[in-house]
């Protein structure tokens, strides 16, 4: 039996009454955040719409991935670790719908992702239910996928690709990122040879209910509001002025983004003049570079990945430093953090916000273009302000 919804209630009947062969359970309903929260919460999900009606489906059994369970393949790994693609989170959650709209699947014709579900999953996101993980190549929007969470679950919704393994990897970011925010269980919704690929199976409907009704609906919202979003967010200054700066800045950013967390923003290169003691005549220009990555790392351990990403890169210190000036033999790339959240330190090894960010220029235009709106725990003044108001006046070009 297939039910009516209500179009003042957002509920649903028991998923268990879902039609046997394709696990239809109920038609109506809205796109709107109350709506698709307690229809995934009671086990559904809207799949398509017709005649202005939407069709909530609860298939038995139900598709899934663990994400303890999540091995990628050796070729996947390979891909991931060479740094081809870049994984971002949640910088184009309707421009990853709408590829998904778009982009051509075997055996489909057409797609369910309408105006109406962008309006409502836009919704979503907006509120902080929904993300999107995105795969660029050469800053180009090249693979992705979105979906729900909820307390301890996320709801894949849909994704796409343009080129060879580009979802394969956003799928293994967010994997990552949902072993970070606590997440159990992945919904991957109905079989396909793609998702058996990437881990899924079939579990019965009832063992998928189990999973997601640990959580009462409240508990479920409440997880959600304080645990489903990476948890710290670093803001990092690159820095580099030996041989292709360019291209060290490229490689700083993709270890920043498997060591230290997604690169959820990052600025324009800005260049200016050459500053400290180099031990050459005519040193090049400094490249410069704003970040925000999100972490599950605390402060110090950021920290300490920097200086590691550092010393690959080629940083080396000469026996010569002392507490008052250091010299470099070699110093093709800087790493500084200038925020963690709004933490303030003043250690020995640590100092939070970093002491000189609002003399310096060349660090405040590059974190004005991604965070210009970011209060200074200290000064109390956004990174705009400070920026207005800074009293170096060095030449700094946005490039």
């Amino acid at each position: 039996m297939v039910y009516q919804l209500d179009a003042t209630i957002p509920a649903f009947p028991d998923p268990n009454l879902a039609d046997e062969e394709d696990g239809l359970l109920a038609i109506g309903g809205k796109m709107e955040p109350e709506w698709l929260l307690s229809g995934y919460y009671a086990g559904c999900f809207p799949w398509f719409q017709q005649d202005g009606e939407y069709y909530w489906f609860s298939p038995d059994p139900r598709m899934v991935v663990f994400p303890d369970e999540y091995r990628p393949h050796k070729s996947l790994a390979r891909v991931i670790k060479s740094g081809k693609f870049e994984v971002r989170m949640d910088t184009c959650f309707e421009e990853v719908m709408r590829h998904c709209a778009s982009t051509p699947r075997e055996d489909q014709d057409g797609t369910w992702i309408n105006e109406s579900y962008i309006y409502g999953y836009g919704k979503l996101y907006r509120h902080g239910y929904a993300h999107s993980f995105e795969t660029f190549y050469q800053d180009e929007l090249v693979g992705g996928l979105y979906g729900v969470c909820i307390g301890r679950t996320f709801y894949g919704e849909s994704m796409f690709h343009t080129m060879t393994d580009a979802s394969k990897v956003a799928f293994a970011r967010m994997i990552e990122v949902c072993r970070c925010m606590g997440i159990t269980i992945i919904d991957a919704q109905q079989e396909t040879r793609y998702l058996t690929s990437l881990g899924g199976r079939l579990i019965p409907r009832k063992e998928f209910l189990d999973h997601i009704h640990r959580l009462s609906p409240a508990q479920a919202i409440e997880y959600s509001r304080n645990h489903t979003k990476i948890p710290n967010q670093a803001v990092l200054l690159l820095g580099g002025n030996e041989g292709d700066s360019k291209e060290l800045l490229r490689t700083a950013c993709r270890l920043i983004d498997q060591h230290i967390g997604p690169i959820a923003r990052r600025s324009s290169l800005y260049q200016t003049e050459p500053w400290g003691d180099f031990g050459e005549e005519n040193p090049q220009p400094f490249l410069n570079q704003g970040v925000v990555a999100n972490t599950c790392l605390d402060a110090a351990t950021v920290m300490a990945k920097a200086l590691e990403i550092e010393k690959e890169l080629g940083r080396l210190r000469t026996e010569k430093d002392t507490a008052e000036k250091r010299v470099y033999s070699s110093r093709p790339i800087d790493i500084d953090l200038i925020f963690y959240n709004d933490t303030v330190c003043d250690m020995s090894d640590l100092i939070l916000p970093h002491p000189r960010l609002h003399l310096r220029r060349f660090v405040l235009e590059p974190l004005n273009e991604i965070i210009p709106n970011y209060i200074h725990p200290v000064l109390l003044k956004s990174v705009r302000e400070l920026t207005r108001h800074c009293p170096d006046n060095s030449a700094i070009e946005k490039l």
